[in-house]
């Protein structure tokens, strides 16, 4: 056991993957893959944040992008022209960290039928799980701040202007992706599109993906150009057969950072130790480990665990800062809102 942080650790990672667990069973987390897919490819700078190595800097690091310039063409050539200067935007990210720990006991493991490895395991499981959740319903309220405010020439739908949600009756149920992909192209959005959806849409989609070019009604028409992303945090209207977020690939990122002293590998320091870990999910790069390794008394109080008065504790805290962005745009937001009526 003396080595437990270290070569444990390891043993529990190849584990983590356990799917006969099923109360450790995970979400499918997509408004937080739809952020993080592309995030490289929207933030051109990412390896800036990604090298940064303390919290205060991180703070103040921004996002560069280039402004739209609009106006008025002239009607005429001239001999003295004098042209406008372009503009460009820089955008400050707000991030959060997300952290949550647990204990690993020795004397605990000793008196248990499961070994350390498989104990370990359901922990780093439970944390991330725990993580998850939170970061999934931080990204989800990010494209809710984030989304469009207006109609624009998008006309397919019905306009909700209170909620900001373009609206498909459930009689065109067949067209509901098909409306979106058109409003977006007359937005001048020509690229494949990401779109989150709440649980219900997915049987739409599996409704009508189903129905072939074998079959006498083909539905699969509008559903070549989207990457599809489900989420059990998006929330939907008791009036609504299901809620969709949209955008074009290119407009969502995310970075996700750890502090330099654990990305350095293994750094021990007094009782702690520092490291890093891969997302055993596999959304994020990596995840910053600490792991805080005490004698405590586990006869009496709330250490009470049948142990001894010297128990080996290994207390493991698992960590990771995150920060949505949405590409700014001059005269409107990235984000659509959707929503598939049940009338």
């Amino acid at each position: 056991m003396a080595n437990y942080a270290s070569t444990v650790l390891l043993d529990a990672l190849s584990e983590i993957t356990d799917t006969a667990q099923k109360d450790l069973r995970a979400p499918q987390y997509g408004a937080t893959r739809m952020f993080n897919d592309h995030k490289r490819e929207v933030i051109l700078n990412f390896d800036q944040f990604k090298n940064i190595e303390i919290k205060s800097d991180l703070q103040t690091a921004k996002v560069d992008y280039i402004k739209r310039s609009s106006r008025s063409t002239s009607s005429s050539r001239s001999a003295a022209p004098s042209g406008a200067m372009g503009d460009s935007g820089r955008q400050t990210l707000s991030f959060v960290t997300y952290a949550d720990s647990f204990t690993i006991s020795d004397d605990n493991v000793r008196n248990n039928r499961y070994e350390a490895a498989k104990i370990l395991a359901a922990q780093i499981r439970n944390a991330r799980l725990n993580i998850g959740a939170d970061i999934e319903t931080a990204m989800v309220a990010a494209l809710e701040a984030g989304r469009s405010t207006t109609q624009g020439v998008r006309s397919l739908s019905t306009w909700d202007g209170v909620n900001n949600i373009m609206v498909t009756s459930n009689a065109n149920d067949a067209n509901y992706y098909n409306y979106m992909e058109t409003d977006l192209k007359a937005l001048n959005y020509f690229g494949r599109l990401q779109e989150v959806h709440s649980y219900n849409l997915h049987a739409l989609a599996m409704e009508q993906t189903a129905q072939g070019s074998a079959n006498s009604t083909n539905l699969q028409f509008q559903y070549g150009d989207i990457d599809f992303y489900n989420s059990s945090s998006i929330t939907n209207s008791t009036d609504h057969f299901g809620t969709s977020y949209v955008s074009e690939i290119g407009a969502l990122g995310l970075v996700d950072w750890i502090p330099g002293k654990n990305r350095t590998g293994l750094m021990g320091h007094a009782d702690f130790d520092f490291m890093s870990v891969p997302d055993p999910f596999g959304v994020f790069d990596q995840f910053a480990v600490a792991v805080y390794k005490k004698v405590q008394d586990s006869t009496s109080g709330d250490a009470d665990i049948g142990g001894t008065t010297q128990d080996a504790v290994w207390i493991y805290e698992w960590s990771i800062d995150v920060a949505p962005f949405i590409t700014p745009i001059t005269s409107d937001k990235a984000v659509y809102k959707y929503a598939l009526s049940k009338s």
